[in-house]
């Protein structure tokens, strides 16, 4: 019988976590070698819209303490 998802999981959990850190970095690197060529081209796409917006002017950044804080606040904690 194989493996399930589950069972890869909780033997992965008792790796030491150098070796965790590996097998992540190791999945990871398989994924994104296996990104559908449109996929990655769409994102491309996007992150150059957002970039030309923040040069336009259209928009404007907010640094990520900011909007942790801010979320924060939303959410009540």
């Amino acid at each position: 019988m194989p493996l399930t998802l589950d069972d890869i999981y909780s033997q992965a959990l008792t790796l030491p976590d150098e070796s965790k850190e590996s097998l992540a970095e190791r999945l990871v690197a398989y994924i994104e070698a296996h990104v559908e060529p449109e996929v990655e081209r769409a994102h491309i796409d996007e992150a150059k819209r957002r970039r030309d917006d923040i040069r336009s002017g259209r928009v404007v950044p907010l640094d990520g303490p900011s909007v942790i804080a801010k979320a924060r606040r939303i959410v009540g904690r």
